[in-house]
């Protein structure tokens, strides 16, 4: 059971290191994550201490009791369609397309962008690239592996994982799509250059506080072309950021064409992370 005092300095690292706005409501949740991931109650304070003080492995457990890792293949497929048919459009353009996917996870997330790309291009070396973030190194980790258990797989169309995996592993094809990099939202800069024409946002801003999200959302605004596409969960919302986006149907945002938005060095303390 987290003590007042335990979860008070847990509240305040969190929005420190990761811009998440944790509740008395969360305090439940963290105390069952604790449990899950063997940090015993007396272990806390040692946690907390360590990443206070910036201690790499200590923050990386901490950020793995904060995040959920839930995603799956193909969750809410018409993002995936619009997204691919907006990115052959983007390729017909410039000649390539630039997608990224801000909250990877276990890498469910980006692979089936790959396959709705390689579906849509009807190639299977379409002119695109996706770049797949996330805070959890131990995410990226299975991520990059690209292995899953016969239980995530069974949201799969026999005819894509036919086509598409080796036995329970990705295949080529879709792995040269795809690069992984470790990223927090939180942090003054990302790995991330702009024009992007397609940004996966999904199940992460219902987390952040309100100034986060709005330093974030004008971020990836700035990153995304004009009339590129925002994607995230049809349960969120942009706020104050609305004026850059265009909104569509069921969680789908286009950015405005509007003057483009001045790329800051960093943003208000505290900014995002992964869902």
């Amino acid at each position: 059971m987290l003590s007042d005092r335990q979860f008070e300095r847990t509240r305040q690292l969190a929005l420190s290191l990761a811009g998440i706005e944790l509740l008395e409501r969360h305090r439940e949740l963290l105390e069952r994550r604790s449990q899950r991931l063997g940090i015993l109650a007396d272990a806390i304070d040692a946690l907390l201490s360590a990443a206070e003080k910036g201690e790499t492995s200590a923050t990386q457990q901490f950020l793995c009791l904060l995040t959920t890792k839930v995603t799956g293949f193909f969750r809410h497929p018409h993002h995936f369609e619009v997204a691919a048919e907006h990115a052959l459009h983007a390729a017909r353009q410039r000649g390539v397309a630039r997608l990224w996917s801000a909250a990877a996870a276990t890498g469910e997330e980006p692979w089936s962008l790959a396959m709705a790309l390689v579906e849509v291009f009807q190639r299977d070396d379409p002119p695109a690239s996706i770049l797949a973030t996330d805070v959890s190194a131990e995410a990226l980790a299975v991520a990059r592996r690209g292995k899953y258990v016969e239980a995530t797989l069974q949201a799969l169309e026999p005819a894509r994982r036919g086509r598409f995996l080796s036995g329970n592993r990705i295949g080529p094809a879709l792995r040269r799509l795809v690069e992984f990099r470790p990223l927090n939202l939180a942090d003054v800069a990302w790995p991330v250059e702009g024009p992007l024409d397609v940004i996966f946002c999904r199940n992460v801003l219902m987390y952040f506080e309100a100034g986060n999200r709005y330093a974030v959302l004008e971020r990836m605004a700035s990153l995304l072309a004009p009339g590129g596409l925002l994607l995230l969960d049809p349960t969120e919302h942009l706020g104050r950021a609305g004026h850059w986006f265009t909104p569509g149907v069921d969680g789908v945002y286009s950015r405005r064409r509007v003057a483009s938005i001045p790329q800051r060095r960093g943003m208000r303390e505290g900014a995002v992370t992964h869902r």
